[in-house]
């Protein structure tokens, strides 16, 4: 991916979520990264639609509520991300 293709906007802000559109690669639809002082900052991908974004951003929430920061197998973690 190249880095100057990445253009972040910001959306929304809460007091430890930020909340950013990118223009990231369609395959991609979003993800969650935790921050250096334990906030945390969801990239949406800004070429999909806004329903689409609706649905990634609450997995990537799902993510933050569940703690996945803290768990180590992340091949368990999006096992369980999916359920419901």
């Amino acid at each position: 991916m190249e880095e100057n293709n990445i253009k972040p906007r910001r959306v929304t802000h809460t007091e430890n979520i930020s909340t950013i559109y990118a223009n990231l690669p369609t395959s991609i639809p979003a993800y969650v990264v935790q921050n250096s002082d334990m906030s945390y900052t969801i990239v949406l991908n800004s070429r999909l639609s806004r329903e689409r974004n609706i649905v990634s951003y609450w997995h990537e929430m799902k993510h933050i509520t569940e703690k996945d920061f803290e768990k180590e197998d992340v091949q368990q973690i999006e096992r369980d991300a999916h359920k419901d």
